[in-house]
């Protein structure tokens, strides 16, 4: 059983105007007393629907926005720890934030950090060396070298027709050159979360303010209480 209409239908529409005057490609309707039958039997006003709809996506906003701000603070919490520690020789990428207890569960969130960090500008490069030292900024960073087809081979069905069958044989430096263009960039390498505790906290410092690190990942971490 699919949900039934009961009331004046009331289709007419209005024309509706965008904010700048010209016409929208939307048109208001009003229901007026129209309400929904629903499967199980319950009928509700479509109007009432409108409004519920509407205040519930309100307080989901809410509810999201009072969520990333309380992440923030367990963000800023778990890195002075982590470095405190990290400082002191214990690393620890993870933590467990402990909240309150009722009767039935233990509040918690989990606090992680990533190690993934923006990637420098091709022209920032020499900046950031000069900034770390050159032995600082070879452990840091390593330098890959990423090919991708030119623009004009792609717009141009007879040169893509002439890649497709070069691509079949093995193809040389002079095939590359042709087809491609290459471009050598400079990555964090992996496992930079907890190596960049290994340098000076100066240098460190230096780094974070040319690279950032991806924020700590935040999570529910209530268990139940036995």
């Amino acid at each position: 059983m699919s949900p039934s209409i009961t009331g004046p239908l009331n289709q007419a529409t209005v024309a509706i105007k965008t904010e700048s005057g010209k016409a929208s490609a939307l048109r208001a309707i009003d229901p007026e007393k129209t309400a929904v039958t629903m499967d199980d039997g319950t009928i509700v006003v479509v109007k009432t629907a409108v409004n519920d709809y509407v205040k519930n996506i309100l307080l989901k906003k809410s509810a999201e926005d009072q969520a990333a701000d309380a992440a923030a603070v367990l963000r800023a919490y778990v890195g002075a720890v982590r470095d405190e520690n990290a400082y002191q020789g214990d690393y620890q990428k993870s933590y467990r934030v402990i909240g309150s207890k009722t009767d039935k569960t233990q509040r918690a969130a989990d606090v992680s950090q990533v190690d993934k960090f923006s990637v420098p500008k091709t022209e920032d490069i020499k900046a950031i060396r000069e900034a770390l030292g050159d032995d600082v900024f070879k452990d840091v960073f390593e330098q890959v070298t990423t090919i991708s087809i030119k623009k004009n081979i792609l717009d141009n069905a007879k040169k893509r027709k002439e890649l497709s069958e070069k691509l079949v044989e093995a193809l040389g430096k002079e095939g590359i050159k042709e087809f491609f263009q290459k471009e050598d960039v400079y990555v964090i390498r992996k496992g930079m979360d907890q190596k960049q505790y290994a340098l000076d906290p100066a240098v460190r410092t230096k780094l974070l303010e040319q690279v950032k690190q991806s924020a700590d990942a935040v999570k529910d971490a209530t268990t139940l209480v036995v």
